[in-house]
């Protein structure tokens, strides 16, 4: 059974506050929080597909990276001695 959406009367006083202080109708934060909400999560699921066929990859074949790689390549991004990416290995 679906229940109609509701929230508390604490939020519905802040979502109100907001509204008039930003001048913005209730339903234009809202939408704008589900969108946001669903975005967030689309990524976080992206995130986690990638970690896992990473992890699957790393099992076939033990080719890594080490923490330590990625940072010392990134930390020379845009800086005169910019490292090529480290090659992964066993």
């Amino acid at each position: 059974m679906n229940r109609p959406f509701t929230l508390d009367n604490a939020l519905k006083a802040r979502l109100a506050e907001l509204a008039s202080r930003t001048q913005r109708t209730e339903d234009q934060l809202l939408d704008e929080a589900v969108r946001d909400y669903l975005e967030r999560q689309d990524g976080r699921a992206g995130f986690l597909a990638e970690a896992e066929q990473s992890w699957q990859d790393y099992q076939a074949d033990g080719q890594h990276l080490t923490g330590g790689e990625v940072s010392a390549w990134l930390c020379s991004w845009g800086s005169p001695d910019e490292k090529a990416p480290p090659e992964c290995h066993d």
